[in-house]
């Protein structure tokens, strides 16, 4: 398993030329600024939240019609109006924040803008969503919470596939407000939001729940000799979330405890306005984090998968284990899934990924290290700087009181080194899969390290980094870019075959040096911490 010191060794930037200014869309940030949007609702449907909290607090309570919301990050000054987009969903565990036991799970979660901001800038349109949350995390008994908290993820798994007609009528009727293509929808899940994008993605059909690789999974005893499906189509509606109307009768509330008559969901944009169907599919999912709720779920010719998890992770597994949710009082264990590791090796078996295999050679430099196992969608981040966080891309307010005292992390810096790994590890990948225009051509005068013979040490590094090469191959010049493409330094007439770059003045991160020779220019990505 590779670790943290080797995430950016030995990799090789590719079209990258004499300078940063040849960036390309969809690949590098060709924008500089993002336009941010005022939260949007885009439909409702039915949240148990009140009748959970009124009924913890031993009051009488219903379920209440909740919005559907969006905030949409676009390129300033873009003049296309076909575009990919994201649909980002936040993490929370299903409860709200910050009674959820977590370091966050808003729409405006620090590592949701930055990467929501990241990808604007490379030319897609990114619309961070809400979702339906609701479950008892104190119930006692582990069954409870189980029904509780799969009817959760159901309600979720819902909502996305509500989020996906809406963007495919905004199209068609709407005169496509957000200047997207609805061909190109990608469902990236961070966290819980991890759990909902694989949801999305494989649980296909309400069936899939009854026929899981454990027939007692998702069942609930009402006596010793009969169960019932925790997820029932006539109470919580159909998985599209495109039917009818459902309610709560008698036989639900012995089970629920929910109100009888109570309303539990309603359909939006079933149809477009010449009354033929509109679908729920999307191009591509992303989680980073979460777990899908059975293996099984998975079947050829399904949505591709990029998966970002630590496998250390003490709350979603890595493999297939059992589900931990954080909770104020505690993690909870609720029910065996299966993390991104085995995900993937599914994915591969059933070639739901093949589509990377057609990444050009060279047009990977993230992938070319990050790759585990012969899995080409799997980026894996061990030893990271608490090894026990499940997610090293979060971190959050230093002035909130509360979140410090959970050890929260407050390291923007090395959060956003994290997040230079998803984004370029991202990009080649959305590419292929989507079916994008990008420019994977590399420059004739890029060079290799066997070229000339390169030898880099120490990287990372604390203070400097020496780059030696052959005699016969001397370093011309030097120049360094952080990733913004900020020329930071620009050293000229070396003619030496080594060089010690200084740190100087710049901060812990990772930064772009370019080493120019005669022949051509070699790319490297360097890290100080």
């Amino acid at each position: 398993m590779q670790n943290f010191t080797r995430l950016f060794v030995l990799i090789l930037l590719c079209a990258i030329t004499t300078s940063l200014d040849a960036q390309r869309r969809y690949l590098d940030p060709i924008f500089d600024e993002v336009e941010v949007s005022n939260i949007t609702p885009v439909a409702t449907n039915y949240t148990i939240l009140p009748w959970l909290f009124a009924a913890l607090a031993g009051q009488p309570g219903h379920t209440q019609r909740q919005p559907l919301v969006t905030q949409f990050y676009t390129p300033k000054g873009d003049t296309e109006t076909n575009r990919p987009l994201v649909v980002y969903i936040h993490t929370g565990n299903f409860f709200p924040f910050p009674q959820n036991g977590s370091c966050g799970g808003t729409m405006r979660d620090s590592s949701n803008i930055e990467i929501a901001t990241r990808l604007a800038k490379m030319g897609y349109v990114v619309a961070v969503v809400n979702y339906r949350q609701g479950w008892n995390p104190f119930d006692p008994q582990e069954l409870v919470r189980r029904f509780f908290l799969i009817n959760a993820a159901y309600r979720g798994a819902q909502d996305m596939k509500t989020y996906v007609r809406y963007f495919r009528r905004s199209v068609k009727d709407l005169g496509n407000p957000h200047g997207i293509d609805p061909d190109k929808i990608t469902l990236w899940g961070q966290g819980t939001g991890g759990y909902l994008s694989l949801a999305s993605a494989y649980l296909n059909q309400y069936s899939e729940i009854l026929t899981t690789s454990d027939p007692d999974k998702f069942m609930l005893p009402t006596s010793a000799t009969t169960k019932i499906p925790m997820v029932i189509e006539a109470y919580n509606g159909k998985l599209e979330a495109n039917g009818p109307t459902t309610v709560v009768d008698a036989m639900y509330n012995a089970i629920s405890k929910l109100p009888v008559g109570d309303t539990l969901c309603v359909s939006n944009h079933v149809n477009y306005a010449d009354g033929s169907p509109i679908s729920s599919n999307f191009a591509l999912a992303v989680n980073a984090g979460g777990a899908l709720g059975d293996s099984t779920w998975i079947n050829a010719g399904e949505v591709p998968i990029i998966s970002y998890h630590n496998p250390s992770d003490a709350f979603a597994p890595y493999n297939t284990d059992i589900l931990n949710v954080p909770t104020a009082v505690g993690p909870q264990p609720v029910v065996e899934v299966s993390g991104s590791y085995d995900v993937q090796s599914i994915a591969r078996r059933l070639g739901v990924n093949d589509i990377f295999n057609t990444i050009p050679v060279g047009a990977d430099p993230y992938g070319d290290i990050k790759n585990i196992d012969g899995l080409n969608a799997l980026c894996a981040f061990s030893n990271t700087p608490n090894n026990d966080t499940s997610a090293p891309w979060e971190w959050t307010d230093t002035t909130n009181v509360n979140l410090m005292a959970m050890n929260c992390n407050a390291n923007g810096l090395i959060a956003r080194t994290y997040i230079d790994t998803i984004v370029g590890y991202f990009a080649p990948r959305a590419c292929v899969a989507l079916g994008l225009n990008c420019d994977f051509k590399v420059s004739v005068d890029d060079l290799n390290d066997l070229d000339v013979k390169l030898v880099m040490a120490p990287n990372p590094a604390s203070e400097a980094i020496t780059f030696s090469t052959s005699f016969e191959t001397p370093i011309q010049g030097f120049k360094v870019y952080n990733l913004s493409g900020t020329l930071l330094a620009n050293t000229t007439n070396i003619n030496s075959s080594k060089h010690t770059l200084q740190r100087g003045n710049m901060n812990n991160g990772v930064y772009i040096v370019q080493l120019q020779f005669e022949k051509g220019i070699l790319t490297k990505r360097i890290i100080f911490n």
